[in-house]
């Protein structure tokens, strides 16, 4: 009898272990006979900064594509909060808290910051197709609980000043950080990060490295895609390193940085 009641607890302790990480298993990708990425076995954590990294053509973006729905792989698993999401299409992932920026920042040149910032959150719009043509209060009220969204956004990564300014106006680190208001508006419960510091300057690399420490948090698998080393070792709290698709090392970035493996392949050696 205590044999049979000892399954039920492990299973229960297992969910609640797995509940707030991304966990990929197996995950292969092929685009005709190139194989892309294979079987690749991660655990992203909430409440941690996880960095991905790896040589060009290692797979690091095709991975977050993977991870959002854009790519549908021919092999292997991604569950989140207990649930597998491998088939669910980009939609529906966003529905469950995905939010991702991109490598090249895209923001409206007509709206300012603050509107910008108030299209990620569209995907929360309840009033109709109506309610942009008429005045009607439903409209107004949303469109009023959707500025104060961003600008909170706007608040948490210190650039609340800018709302009203134009993308024009603005220098590139500022307009990164407005991309990742708009990725946090919504409070994802994941956050892909495809190279942040692409463009930015030491001073705006700086400031990106504080920001992003402020967005640690319990309930937010946060995963940053970066070529500036620097940047990773300082903010992430492990580190997984893609090679030609393969899994090459994971680990905190001090024993990244003395892996043998991944210093020959990619960090390069230190008198170099």
């Amino acid at each position: 009898m205590s044999e049979a009641m000892a399954v039920p607890t492990v299973a229960r302790a297992t969910a609640t272990v797995d509940v707030a990480a991304l966990v990929v298993e197996q995950l292969a990708l092929s685009f005709g006979g190139n194989e892309v990425l294979r079987d690749v076995n991660v655990r992203l954590e909430a409440g941690e900064i996880t960095g991905l990294i790896g040589p060009n053509g290692a797979g690091k973006t095709s991975f977050f594509n993977c991870l959002t729905g854009l790519y549908a792989p021919q092999r292997g698993s991604i569950c989140f909060g207990g649930e597998n999401v491998t088939r669910v299409p980009p939609t529906g992932r966003a529905a469950r808290g995905f939010s991702r920026s991109f490598q090249h920042v895209a923001l409206c040149p007509e709206l300012t910051i603050a509107e910008n910032v108030m299209i990620g959150l569209d995907r929360e719009a309840a009033a109709g197709w109506l309610d942009a043509f008429l005045p009607l209060a439903r409209g107004r009220a949303e469109r009023a609980r959707h500025r104060d969204m961003a600008l909170a956004a706007l608040a948490r990564l210190g650039i609340e000043q800018v709302a009203d300014s134009l993308p024009a106006q603005l220098p590139p680190g500022v307009l990164r950080l407005a991309e990742i208001a708009r990725a946090i508006a919504g409070a994802p419960r994941v956050l892909l990060l495809d190279e942040p510091a692409a463009g930015l300057n030491s001073v705006e690399t700086r400031d990106l490295a504080n920001a992003l420490k402020k967005l640690r948090g319990p309930d937010l698998v946060l995963v940053v895609v970066e070529h500036d080393m620097d940047l990773i070792m300082d903010v992430c709290d492990t580190i997984h390193v893609l090679n030609v698709g393969r899994l090459l090392a994971s680990g905190s970035p001090a024993q990244i940085r003395a892996n043998a493996d991944v210093v020959r392949v990619y960090l390069g050696e230190e008198d170099e």
